[in-house]
């Protein structure tokens, strides 16, 4: 299932903008495009979820807590760490300009949670 519903529901919440859901379609066309993955609810709902809850933040200012030091280490160590590193940048080429730091955290645990269950799928 796409996110039509679930991009309409942060919107007319006033979580995202029209402009942040053209942004996010762009993102999940991107990952199709240029990595052969189809984003959809069943795989990632919660990156979905995360990057409108940072445009929220962007936009209120409202700052980002922290990522525990020892779940970041984790995901360096990971497999698709580098993929997920190579994902963040065209994502961030996409928006116009980089999430500030612990946002960046946030979004390489996604991806990385996304590749994850893209590669224990049969």
């Amino acid at each position: 299932m796409d996110f039509t519903e679930r991009l309409e529901l942060y919107r007319e919440g006033d979580m995202i903008t029209d402009e942040n859901v053209k942004t996010i379609l762009e993102i999940i066309a991107m990952f199709r495009e240029k990595y052969d993955i189809v984003l959809c609810e069943e795989n990632a709902d919660t990156f979905i979820a995360h990057l409108c809850a940072a445009f929220f933040r962007v936009r209120t200012g409202e700052p980002v807590e922290p990522l525990m030091e020892e779940v970041f280490a984790e995901v360096k160590e990971t497999e698709t760490y580098p993929l997920s590193v190579e994902m963040l940048k065209n994502i961030e080429a996409i928006l116009g300009g980089p999430f500030v730091r612990e946002e960046q955290e946030y979004v390489l645990l996604h991806i990385n949670s996304l590749l994850d269950k893209l590669q224990a799928q049969p």
